[in-house]
């Protein structure tokens, strides 16, 4: 009986713990928590570079009181005759890509000595007035310009060089003068004005500042093109 007993209770446990493996094998694991992913963090757009607007000149355009340079037709930076030179020429500089030929000149009677920053066939001509007498004089004016420009060609470095109207140096004399804007008639000491802008300046003087041009007389073309030049009652 006893043998009996201890078997049925051997049985018994047998059971038992086959059944709780079986449960245990039929039930559904427990889910592994999965982390959140981290929130990347924004991402700055990368700043593009200005553009240099002088990359875009195309012409230079002169004109009674300041040099234009223009992309098309539109006016990307003006250089007033009355300027610092040495910023002028910081700007051509830059726009050329290369510095000046230089060529320091000794003045006379009717202008001072100076220097001339040359780019192929474009002059920018520095002239060293006596900054005390201009002042003192009130000579703040284009009577004195602290710089001058000239054309000597149709071309410098690439960059078209021209006259509000189109004119440019190396065409014909004749075709020029044919323009309404040409004017004999207005009195300047060098040349032809082909565009004149009244200005302000003190007394009595003549009050126009112009562009002129110049014949050359051996073929009968435009020798150059220049400002500023200013009317003159009389040339000595």
């Amino acid at each position: 009986m006893r043998l009996m007993r201890r078997t049925r209770v051997g049985i018994l446990g047998a059971v038992v713990a086959t059944a709780l493996v079986l449960t245990g094998c039929a039930a559904e694991p427990a889910p592994t928590p999965t982390p959140s992913p981290s929130a990347a963090p924004p991402v700055s757009p990368t700043p593009t570079p200005s553009a240099d607007p002088l990359a875009a000149v195309d012409a230079l355009v002169v004109r009674p009181t300041v040099l234009e340079l223009r992309a098309g037709e539109e006016v990307v930076e003006s250089l007033d005759y009355m300027s610092d030179p040495s910023e002028a020429v910081a700007v051509l500089t830059a726009l050329f890509g290369r510095p000046a030929a230089e060529e320091p000149y000794d003045g006379g009677n009717h202008r001072p000595d100076g220097i001339r920053h040359a780019w192929g066939d474009f002059v920018l001509d520095e002239r060293f007035y006596d900054e005390d007498r201009r002042q003192r004089d009130g000579y703040d004016w284009l009577i004195w310009p602290r710089f001058a420009v000239y054309f000597d060609g149709p071309v410098a470095e690439g960059i078209a060089l021209r006259a509000h109207d189109g004119s440019q140096a190396g065409e014909e004399w004749a075709v020029l003068a044919e323009l309404p804007s040409f004017d004999p008639e207005l009195r300047v000491c060098v040349g032809t004005s082909i565009e004149a802008e009244t200005i302000q300046v003190p007394g009595d003087s003549p009050d126009r500042a112009n562009v002129v041009a110049t014949e050359n007389e051996d073929d009968g073309t435009v020798r150059w093109i220049g400002a500023p030049e200013m009317e003159a009652d009389g040339c000595a």
